[in-house]
């Protein structure tokens, strides 16, 4: 049914509400249209928005922007140049509290790869991060190696001296059966707003999936069985290959077309590491199956990547003050690091660029602000939301566990998470959704805040690539759900409409969220993120949409506007409790 049936049918029946758990209209919502439209007309006029040179900058001049790079330094310097520019203040590269082990950056600064016989083409791809190069041009056979296990290795002793091992067969890809590129339909922004229910356990079907998709299938990954192939006992045959003098280690992706995924673990010692390369399955493929043939292949390779020890790790920080209630804040924030096959276009520099641009509407079309409006543009986050979690705690408290210091975030491509319990398992009663306190079990010894944390007013996050905003995630926080619904109306134009209860995870939003803060991400739409470029090499300006960015900056403005000039702040879900507690409600 369309958003306006549901609409008018939730108003009839207190049932469907109920049901549904998200409440209709809400007690008047004050809203200056008269700034909402200076606001627009700085955001949206093609003669007044910044925020595609603002994304240029960071992806064609800055990019990529590796947390820990000399490119993400630059890119960190420049911003806070053009935050000064636009009249904000206290702008600067806030360093992190603790470095979080991140005690060495990495850059690729040469890359050759190149087949020689029997047949010569060039092969693209992409250095693991935080694997060592090849110390100059060297040239060896290439060898599928597919086994696992300890035992099924045995009689490659001895034969791999200065081979390119690639570590699975290799894949099979599919056609693009449907368009790369969507935007959600009215239907499915419904669904949102009211899912189906799953019974006895099964999740009903319809609506867009949340799981898989984003990487794709990642064959022959360093250090783990290939895709596809069967998990052995625990063991590393990279340490196998590293002591049998291989040169090389190739991975690639099930997807083809050209398309590959990348990622890096930044604990891994550059002594006891081998030169990993992802390359497309094209490429991979013809090396494989001319090998299959008994026919040799042989490759060279000219490879430079550079580590950098104890690298500055910092925030972007800067703010606009707000006039009466200048003590209270609202926040709005992306991540600015990315992964290294592209220029990070859409994984993240299209939330910064949004929000950098938010910050001069803000600034440039002279609205009032009653609560400061602080920007934060946060590193780490492909490492599990290091930047933001740290920002949180320095700022406005943390769990008292010793090893909540040490918590990670989401499943990071290179970074395989450990397994942990769903939400709703792992939250004391009370917490917000997707708390994770000290560990699996929620935070045990209670929080820590600090004074800045009962001023705080709401933070609100971009980071799901350039798909314009249709709508917000409530984290489960009902009560800001009647507030937001107006909010939205000035927008309803221009397609934002949808508001949901439902808790979306995976990046900054959730630091916020994890100490009872009001945090919140945008429904986007989908457009090519997770079918293209989410942590891809064709992640790079080409794929940003320009009229999708410029609504982006707008309602993040406008948001941080309203959230600024309201009377009160924004309502709270139950502050989390120490996971034994219970909360008393």
């Amino acid at each position: 049914m369309t958003r306006q049936r549901f609409l008018s049918f939730a108003l009839a029946s207190a049932f469907v509400v109920a049901l549904v758990g998200l409440p209709v209209r809400a007690a008047d919502e004050a809203i200056d249209y008269e700034s909402i439209n200076k606001i627009k007309d700085q955001g949206l006029n093609t003669a007044n928005s910044q925020v595609m040179e603002i994304a240029s900058w960071l992806t064609d001049v800055y990019g990529p922007r590796l947390s820990g790079s000399p490119n993400i330094q630059k890119a960190g310097e420049w911003a806070v140049a053009e935050m000064k520019k636009w009249g904000l203040v206290n702008v600067a590269l806030e360093p992190w509290a603790n470095n979080r082990n991140f005690t060495r950056g990495w850059s690729g600064d040469k890359f050759y790869l190149a087949s020689v016989s029997p047949q010569t083409f060039a092969i693209p791809g992409t250095p693991t991060a935080w694997t060592p190069g090849t110390n100059g041009l060297v040239r060896g056979e290439a060898i599928l190696v597919t086994e696992t296990t300890e035992a099924d290795l045995k009689k490659y002793a001895g034969k791999l001296r200065g081979k390119f091992v690639l570590g699975a067969p290799p894949p099979e890809v599919a056609a693009w059966w449907t368009p790369p590129a969507s935007r959600y339909t009215i239907e499915e922004l419904d669904l949102r707003e009211s899912p189906r229910t799953p019974e006895f356990g099964v999740t009903a079907p319809g609506g867009r999936g949340g799981g898989g998709g984003r990487g794709g299938r990642q064959a022959g990954v360093p250090g783990g069985a290939p895709g596809g192939a069967p998990q052995g006992p625990p063991f590393n045959r990279n340490d196998f290959f590293l002591s049998e003098g291989v040169v090389a280690v190739f991975s690639t992706s099930a997807r083809g077309h050209g398309i590959y995924t990348i990622g890096g673990n930044r604990n891994a010692d550059p002594a006891k590491t081998l030169p990993a390369i992802t390359i497309p399955a094209e490429q991979y493929g013809q090396i494989a199956r001319t090998l299959a043939k008994g026919i040799p292949v042989t490759l060279e390779a000219d490879i430079k990547n550079t580590f950098h020890p104890n690298p500055t790790m910092f925030n972007v920080v800067g703010e606009i003050p707000g006039t009466d209630k200048a003590g209270e804040l609202v926040m709005l924030g992306a991540h600015f690091d990315s992964w290294h096959a592209s220029t990070g276009a859409t994984d993240n520099a299209a939330g910064s660029a949004a929000m950098m641009e938010a910050m001069r509407i803000l600034k440039q079309s002279g609205v009032t602000l009653r609560r400061t409006v602080r920007i934060g543009l946060w590193t780490g986050e492909e490492q599990g939301l290091i930047g933001s979690r740290d920002y949180v705690r320095a700022h406005f408290g943390s769990c008292n566990d010793p090893s909540a210091a040490g918590q990670r975030g989401g499943a990071r491509a290179g970074q395989p998470p450990a397994a942990a319990p769903p939400p709703s398992a792992a939250a004391p009663a009370g917490a917000p959704a997707g708390q994770r306190g000290g560990g699996r079990g929620g935070c045990q010894t209670g929080y820590t805040l600090k004074p800045e944390h009962a001023k705080f007013a709401g933070y609100f996050n971009i980071d799901n690539g350039t798909g314009a905003i249709r709508g917000v995630y409530l984290q489960q926080n009902d009560a800001v759900g009647p507030i937001f619904r107006e909010w939205i109306e000035p927008f309803r134009s221009i397609g934002m409409t949808a508001i949901t209860t439902r808790n979306t995870g995976g990046t900054d939003h959730q630091s916020f969220d994890a100490l009872g803060l009001p945090g919140f991400q945008f429904i986007q739409d989908e457009v090519e993120y997770d079918t293209l470029t989410h942590h891809t090499n064709l992640d790079s300006y080409e794929r940003l949409q320009p009229g999708d960015m410029m609504k982006n900056a707008t309602i993040a403005a406008s948001f941080a506007y309203l959230a600024a000039n309201r009377d009160e702040r924004l309502p709270r879900k139950p502050q989390p409790q120490a996971a034994g507690r219970g909360t008393g409600q």
